[in-house]
């Protein structure tokens, strides 16, 4: 009896382990326009490159690739399309 309900309980929590895994691994299908765009506010690197003389260089690649994917977007936006399916690549 007291296998059974210890082998219960870590089938429980293995499948809620599984479940919050899915759910972490889904809320990162974000589009990565968007995605980026927190990161760049988040960290202020446009307003470090404003700001500075001699920006870090972290700030400078941020603002880079931000300014790139948003033009890509512009342009080819059909690229966009199938990304978030790495998100529940790992999964």
């Amino acid at each position: 009896m007291i296998r059974e309900q210890t082998l219960l309980r870590r089938i429980k929590f293995l499948t809620w382990l599984f479940i919050a895994g899915l759910v972490l691994s889904g809320a990162t299908a974000i589009p990565l326009q968007t995605e980026l765009s927190w990161l760049v506010r988040g960290m202020h690197a446009r307003e470090l490159i404003d700001a500075a003389a001699a920006p870090p260089a972290w700030a400078l690649w941020l603002v880079k690739v931000q300014d790139a994917l948003r033009e890509t977007g512009r342009q080819y936006p059909f690229l966009f399309y199938g990304t978030d399916w790495l998100a529940f690549g790992i999964s």
